[in-house]
């Protein structure tokens, strides 16, 4: 059922709708002259409704967007032999994205995603829709009011968040958004020490869009391949302030990008390229941090990611790459890897790590492959990511994905948890 809260939150979207309809048409239904039922009105309405539409031009408008259903298995291997541990999971997602084309200077963009969490795994969480709750609001720095649960009940949780909305004003070459959205500064495959706005962890297959940030984001294109781009997160503490500068260029048939911001109490200093030795692609993306408050060793963090990818004949295509980054461990196993969260000063829970991802396409339809990430350290981390899709139509999809997590224990490889996904998509 729904709450009255979720209603009111609705009301309130669907009433700002309207209000930015009326806004952005210049006034057009409000300004009508009081004289419109006329006689002579409705005559000359009559003779302008004649005209015949031209179907070929383009929509002020459009929507789109999937519905996804993801059922997962999680096995947990408790210490000292003790009985495995299964849980049942499942996720009904629906997303709508909707655009519009304003004039030619104005769009407007807003999309919803909604999704419906159901089993086994959610029982054993009471209040998953709260915690779901405080965790965009968390991430935000305040309360998110485009974020809202509809249902919150044992077992069973339906949450609704509006993860872009945003305007955006684009003149030549100059563009600027405001709202929420999401801004991607990363070079690299896995890991982007540049992405300061929206960081995110490659295990979250299932989130392809990336959560959005509300933000101001303005764009200057200075050439084909370069431009000056300057963003500021909203913020209501110090602590959770973010902004920067980013300057990309084009040298030597690489592309080069410069950061220069703030990320709370962070000065931050980046960079990153990506071109190709020979027909081999090569991307490299780095980030320092300084923290101008505090006077210890600890004030210095620095993540950066180098990777190396090719395409072969046969349509396979690899890539193989290595991550530093200061904040991580050596000493620590995977028990909290699926549970990890991570920053844009700490990307992964290891201090080293060497990533080898593997894909094959099999008659245009059918896609295997596997990722596998080594973190060297006391536990010899080890996580492996098979996974199969197939198309089944043009807008219906079929995946799987396994995520493993090991490390040694004695002599030998242990794998305390195993997560098993199974994913049918209809994109419309």
């Amino acid at each position: 059922m729904l709450s009255v809260y979720a209603k009111n939150i609705r009301g309130r979207i669907f009433k700002l709708l309207v209000l930015l309809i009326l806004v952005f048409n210049g006034g057009s239904i409000i300004g009508q002259d009081s004289t419109f039922l006329t006689p002579s009105t409705i005559n000359k309405n009559k003779k302008s409704s004649k005209k015949p539409k031209d179907k070929t031009a383009p929509k002020s408008w459009e929507i789109g967007g999937y519905v996804k259903y993801l059922s997962s298995v999680y096995l947990i291997h408790p210490p000292f032999n003790s009985p495995v541990l299964a849980y049942q999971n499942n996720l009904l997602h629906n997303r709508i994205n909707f655009k519009w084309f304003i004039n030619n200077a104005f769009t407007f963009k807003a999309d919803l995603r909604t999704r419906l969490f159901f089993g086994e795994f959610i029982k054993l969480q009471p209040n998953y829709g709260q915690t779901i709750l405080r965790a965009d609001s968390l991430r935000n720095g305040y309360r998110d009011y485009l974020s809202w649960v509809i249902l919150d009940q044992p077992g069973a949780a339906i949450h609704s968040i509006l993860d872009r909305f945003y305007l955006q004003y684009s003149k030549g070459d100059f563009d600027l958004r405001l709202g929420r959205q999401r801004i991607n500064w990363g070079i690299n495959t896995i890991w982007n020490p540049n992405d300061i706005f929206n960081t995110f962890s490659f295990t979250d297959f299932d989130y392809e869009e990336r959560s959005g940030t509300d933000a101001l984001r303005v764009q200057y294109y200075t050439g084909v391949a370069s431009s000056i781009e300057f963003a500021v997160k909203v913020a209501t503490r110090w602590e959770d302030f973010t902004t920067g500068f980013l300057w990309k260029t084009n040298k030597w048939n690489y592309d080069f990008q410069f950061l220069v911001g703030l990320l709370g109490q962070d000065i931050v200093l980046g960079g990153g390229w990506a071109g190709n030795i020979k027909n081999a692609g090569f991307k490299g993306e780095f980030s320092y941090f300084l923290n101008y408050a505090d006077t210890s060793a600890q004030r210095h963090s620095f993540t950066g990611t180098l990777s190396i990818d090719y395409l072969f004949e046969n349509s396979g295509y690899l890539t193989v790459g290595f991550l530093y980054n200061l904040r991580g461990s050596t000493t620590i196993n995977t028990n909290q890897l699926f549970a990890y969260q991570p920053s844009a000063k700490n990307l992964y829970p290891y201090r080293y790590s060497v990533f080898i991802t593997y894909m094959q396409a099999i008659k245009e339809v059918v896609n295997v492959g596997a990722t596998l990430v080594y973190s060297p350290g006391e536990s010899h981390a080890l996580f492996i990511s098979p996974s199969f899709s197939y198309s089944i139509k043009d807008n219906w999809d079929l995946s799987f994905v396994g995520q493993i997590a090991l490390n040694t224990e004695g002599k030998y490889y242990i794998s305390p948890t195993q997560v098993f996904f199974l994913r049918f998509k209809y994109s419309f």
